[in-house]
């Protein structure tokens, strides 16, 4: 009788079978945290079998090395520390990609791996010391956790309820049930249901749309499916079209100034008094969009005057964009610098990937609070030494804005009570704004201090005459502003994630505010045609429009993160899922009747995303 019970005898290895049972509990409230549960009870199942199943199954594997070694004497000793070392590091990944979840809306994935080891990511985020410390002190609570754990599990009265290995079979049957119910919610309009799993860390859904429709057991095919079927077909590259063929009509110089998270209601004399009077002399756009919430996406557009969805491909084919292409043929010198590190957004890999021009960026040793100052002195030290015969194009990316929203010491603070620190990694739904909010307009008081330095050099040199200067963002930044635990950017889709200022000082053109919607993508084929006398149609190159001329309205415009896009038309965010299509109003709330707005985008859209083919 003893054999057919649930409970295997004591043995030295009945331990790892309970033990991952303990392990998928540990990860199991982390998860639940980030779930949204369905309305319906066959959507809660689903939910509940997906996650205990998927949680079950990367438990498994990760005790299954420690108990491959109990069969082998000779490895027994590696066992319990290599079983240890490969559960804490899942628990602690499991633990900090739902904090990451919670804040930014997406899971912890390759690119953010990536740019981890190439770029300047850590610098970007700028962690204080706390934090470095409170995530060793996690570390090294839960190494300590599960050798406790092992122990415990490993004595004699806990191992009388070991179970026997065959029951860790459970878990099949509820990965095929959960698999399976996902195949019948992505055949038959069950979006909301999958949408629901998406807290759950690095879960994959499968789908069998055509073999479902053949046998009859798909609902209708939605207009979304278009959509989704386009993005994949954005791979290829036909850019430009055509050979464009330019002749400058004069050769000003241009400066191209971006503060990085500038949000577009920073834009007030008290925030920002020397950009408020340079507005005055300057074309401005009210209604401005970036191609992304996040500097790699926002910058693409900007430059390449393409969706951002195209960044890959880009980057695949090391191909430039045609703009610096052009000014470069037109013998423009280029003055190229970012406060934070330009391979962390990856635009040495794809917007200066065919430019001899050197990267310039502040010391590593430079406090993040002192790097835009560095870099500010040098590009006015290069306005100095100008060379007269050739015409200039400078970039500056300064990260005073980003987080941690540097305030050096002498800094002016304006605004207070002020945060002591910008670390997100303390907010929450219950934070306080507040304080935060007035570091990062201290910050972007300090860069709009920046920006009149340079203004200056300008008017010193006398090159303001005969200078095109640009000023903008790659993206906003959220304070919790639509009360969804919506911090930083690269989250959402809302206006304060995605749209930012647009001012552009042109000698010989009058200053006027631009009502219309206008996108990044404009900015390119822009200064194309009226700088670079480029007569080439703008869809030979690019999806944007010119910003000196009729614009319409209101226009679908492409928006990218790093796992995700949106469509913006008007204040409505059409979010693509691999599940389906969310739509959200200007306050990010659901809209639950979408189906008046999918035939005015789809057309739009799917033309963006097989531009270059």
């Amino acid at each position: 009788m003893q054999n057919r019970t649930v409970f295997a005898p004591p043995s030295a290895r009945g331990w790892v079978p309970l033990y991952v049972v303990v392990l998928t509990v540990a990860t199991l409230p982390p998860t639940l945290c980030n779930l949204q549960w369905p309305a319906t009870w066959d959507g809660r199942v689903f939910v509940s079998l997906m996650a205990i199943s998927h949680l079950g199954l990367a438990a498994l594997m990760c005790c299954l090395p420690g108990w491959a070694c109990l069969q082998r004497r000779t490895l027994r000793p590696v066992a319990v520390p290599l079983t240890m070392a490969l559960s804490s590091a899942w628990l602690l990944l499991v633990l900090v990609d739902s904090r990451v979840y919670q804040l930014f809306g997406f899971h912890l994935n390759g690119l953010v791996l990536v740019l981890l080891v190439q770029g300047g990511l850590l610098q970007q985020l700028g962690l204080p010391v706390s934090a470095w410390l409170a995530m060793a002190v996690a570390v090294t609570a839960i190494v300590v956790s599960q050798w406790g754990a092992v122990r415990l599990l490993q004595s004699s009265w806990v191992r009388r309820w070991a179970l026997r290995p065959r029951w860790l079979l459970g878990i099949l049957p509820m990965l095929i049930v959960s698999q399976g119910m996902a195949i019948w919610y992505d055949a038959n309009q069950g979006g909301a249901v999958l949408a629901a799993v998406q807290g759950v860390p690095w879960v994959h859904t499968a789908t069998a749309r055509r073999t479902m429709t053949q046998w009859g057991l798909a609902g209708p095919a939605s207009a979304d499916d278009r959509l989704q079927a386009g993005a994949a077909t954005a791979s290829a590259l036909n850019y430009p079209r055509k050979t464009l063929h330019c002749q400058a009509p004069a050769a000003p110089n241009v400066m191209l100034l971006v503060v990085d998270s500038l949000r577009f209601d920073m834009f007030s004399p008290q925030q920002m008094p020397h950009l408020s009077r340079f507005a005055e002399q300057a074309w401005r756009a009210d209604r401005h969009y970036s191609t992304g919430n996040n500097t790699m996406h926002g910058m693409f557009g900007l430059f390449y005057g393409l969706p951002a969805l195209h960044t890959d491909t880009m980057i695949h084919h090391r191909r430039g964009p045609v703009l610096l292409e052009q000014l470069a043929r037109a013998n423009y010198q280029f003055h190229l610098y970012g406060g934070a590190s330009l391979q962390g957004a990856r635009l040495d890999r794809a917007v200066f990937v065919q430019t001899d021009a050197p990267l310039r960026t502040a010391p590593d040793n430079a406090p993040q609070d002192r790097r835009d100052r560095h870099v500010i002195e040098q590009l006015r030290d290069d306005l100095r030494a100008h060379d007269p015969s050739r015409p200039f194009f400078a970039f500056a990316l300064l990260d005073s804005a980003h987080t941690p929203y540097a305030v050096p010491d002498a800094a002016e603070r304006r605004f207070l009570p002020q945060a002591r620190s910008g670390d997100h990694l303390r907010v929450g739904r219950r934070t306080d704004p507040g304080p935060l909010f007035n570091r990062y307009r201290n910050a972007v008081l300090k860069a709009d201090a920046l920006l009149g330095d340079v203004l200056l050099t300008l008017e010193h040199t006398g090159l303001a005459d005969n200078t095109v200067v640009i000023i903008t963002s790659d993206h906003g930044e959220s304070f919790h502003d639509l009360g969804q635990n919506d911090w930083g950017h690269n989250s959402n889709f809302s206006d304060y994630q995605t749209r930012v200022p647009l001012l552009i000082r042109w000698p010989g053109r009058a200053p006027m505010v631009e009502p219309a919607v206008t996108s990044h993508m404009d900015l390119a084929p822009t200064l194309m045609r009226h700088l670079l006398g480029c007569p080439a149609p703008f869809s030979d190159y690019s999806a944007g429009l010119d910003l000196f001329g009729p614009l319409p309205g209101q226009r679908p415009l492409l928006v990218e993160s790093w796992t995700s896009r949106s469509v913006r038309l008007g204040s409505m965010a059409i979010l693509l899922r691999p599940y389906g299509i969310e739509v959200r109003d200007g306050q990010y709330r659901p809209v639950h009747d979408a189906s008046p707005l999918r035939g005015e985008v789809n057309a739009a859209i799917i033309g963006q995303m097989q531009l270059l083919q």
